[in-house]
């Protein structure tokens, strides 16, 4: 069982960072700028707010991937490269604590949705994203978060692709609006599915607010099988 694993099944009370783009643009990101071309462009940004968040106290920090697969990326900008450059970058930082600090690679949605409602197929996507985690895992991550996620079957895809590719831990964090995804899974439905996948971590973020979020949060906790 991986560190992460382990400590998950510990029960202990586990810290992540916060968040990345909006500090970016408190460090000098352009409005419209892409954060991924900036933090290529100034590594020691990047480093600082990996720092930042270490002194903290974070326990994990998560890589600035977020829009890290090939239909996010600018032109010129490879995908498995890029990916590890970033979790190399985290890694560095954590290592660099004196302490236990996981690094967590984040896929964020593609931007693009399946057939029917879109032309990608469900293999063309896995396959996108089996190229994002290939570079996340070569940077040493020691799990993979797959963020506001509003389309289940697209967090299907970023599971399997993570399965195919190894046996990291997954996290998946569903975005909600009035109880449902974007696409019209609800809160049980969404749980039921990744759960029986076999993810490590549930949770849900970026939806209309806390408040908003409360009663979707009670539903989660109430079918939840894991953390």
């Amino acid at each position: 069982m991986s560190a992460f694993r382990n400590l998950l099944a510990s029960g202990a009370r586990i810290v992540f960072d916060g968040a990345m783009g909006t500090v970016l643009q408190s460090r000098g990101l352009a409005p419209g700028q892409n954060p991924e071309e900036f933090c290529l462009a100034r590594p020691d940004v990047l480093e600082g707010i990996h720092n930042s968040y270490l002194e903290g106290g974070a326990d994990v920090l998560t890589t600035n991937t977020f829009g890290g697969t090939r239909f996010k990326l600018p032109a010129g900008i490879e995908v498995q490269d890029f990916n590890r450059r970033m979790a190399q970058a985290a890694r560095q930082a954590a290592d660099k604590s004196g302490r236990q600090v996981f690094v967590a690679g984040s896929i964020g949605p593609s931007g693009k949705f399946l057939y029917p409602l879109g032309e990608l197929s469900f293999d063309e996507l896995v396959d996108a994203f089996r190229e994002q985690v290939r570079g996340l895992m070569l940077g040493g991550v020691d799990l993979i978060i797959a963020e506001t996620q509003f389309d289940i079957a697209e967090a299907r895809a970023i599971v399997i692709a993570v399965r195919k590719e190894g046996d990291l831990p997954v996290a998946v964090s569903m975005t909600y609006e009035d109880g449902v995804t974007l696409t019209g899974s609800s809160v049980s439905v969404c749980a039921a599915t990744l759960w029986n996948m076999g993810v490590d971590l549930l949770g849900m973020n970026c939806s209309a607010g806390p408040v908003e979020m409360r009663d979707a949060a009670h539903e989660l906790l109430s079918v939840c099988q894991g953390p």
